[in-house]
């Protein structure tokens, strides 16, 4: 497919280009992805991502678990939320002084909070979590891995309950639960950046 220009809010254009098609839709026009570039970056399914709310600091971490563009080149993403603990410490009691300095929550549970479904601009970059769970569908990281990871995780918040568990659903939202634990077949992970400021309307506020 031909590159396709995308714009940014403050008017520049940017590289963008498709990559391998997934299918399409019932609703005509619609076709889903299993990859794409972006500014530079190439994004595959279930890479994890990250975005930012105009005005705060901290970004927004999760998972890319669906890809797809409407008809008028409207592009949408789907992204899997995690939570850090100070978003979610009035829940965790006890639980919050055994927290790793760099451990994340994975979102869990049917309700708001769980995903949210984004314009494919509003993507500040990738970053590197590994799963540390000892689940046996978990592929279990190298030490390396484990030194590398900007992240970890092995444990979920659910949106509904407001509860912690080690225990990780088949799966969430959807998506199979072996697409979120570790591959072996990592794409190289990309360095945080700089902040990029989105504004608070690319952040949707609803499932």
């Amino acid at each position: 497919m031909p590159n396709s220009g995308v714009t940014k809010e403050n008017g520049d254009d940017i590289e963008f280009r498709w990559g391998r098609k997934r299918g399409v839709g019932t609703k005509k026009g619609t076709r889903f992805y299993e990859s794409f570039v972006y500014d530079g970056v190439e994004y595959f399914l279930y890479d994890s991502v990250f975005l930012f709310k105009n005005g705060e600091p901290d970004p927004y971490f999760g998972k890319l678990v669906k890809i797809w563009e409407q008809p008028v080149n409207k592009k949408r993403i789907k992204v899997l939320w995690f939570f850090r603990p100070c978003e979610i410490t009035k829940h965790l009691g006890d639980l919050g002084d055994c927290c790793a300095e760099n451990e994340l929550f994975l979102a869990t549970g049917e309700g708001t909070g769980l995903f949210n479904v984004n314009p494919l601009e509003a993507l500040g970059g990738k970053f590197n979590v590994v799963c540390t769970s000892k689940d046996e569908r978990n592929p279990q990281p190298s030490s390396d891995e484990l030194k590398d990871a900007d992240f970890v995780f092995y444990r979920t918040f659910n949106v509904v309950t407001f509860s912690v568990s080690e225990k990780i659903e088949d799966t969430i939202s959807g998506v199979e639960v072996e697409n979120l634990f570790n591959r072996k077949n990592l794409h190289n992970p990309i360095v945080v950046p700089e902040a990029i400021q989105i504004s608070q309307e690319t952040k949707i506020t609803s499932n």
